[in-house]
């Protein structure tokens, strides 16, 4: 490979990776926020549409019972993710493990939608 189409491979996937956070970081982040009570950036993660369908106060509502759930456990441990399925660049879906510091475990299903380059929670089930 020359050393322009090698500077050029370099230069697309910087700006790739520089495009924003991967839809993984976005799953990992959201439960991280929850655990650790931070309901606001948690609730930045949540789509544009949710946010329109539902009032903040029922959005921050559903985050808080989560971070008591989590806290009920002791806290997190460790957030796994598989799957990763990405459909068309604009939706993903994982599934996800949540492992308490007491050992229990909880699975979800979490849906993300892509909006202006930026990945959001659609659901998380």
């Amino acid at each position: 490979m020359s050393g322009w189409k090698r500077l050029l491979s370099v230069m697309v996937f910087v700006a790739l990776a520089a495009c924003g956070r991967s839809s993984n970081d976005v799953v990992v982040g959201f439960f991280n926020d929850i655990a650790h009570g931070d309901t606001e950036q948690a609730a930045a993660r949540f789509s544009p549409l949710l946010h329109a369908k539902f009032t903040d106060d029922k959005i921050h509502a559903a985050i808080d019972d989560w971070s008591r759930e989590i806290a009920t456990h002791g806290g997190l441990r460790d957030i796994s993710t598989s799957g990763g399925v990405i459909l068309y660049n604009e939706l993903a879906r994982y599934d996800v493990t949540l492992r308490y510091r007491d050992g229990k475990t909880k699975e979800l299903k979490t849906t993300l939608v892509q909006t202006e380059g930026n990945w959001y929670i659609a659901s998380a089930l």
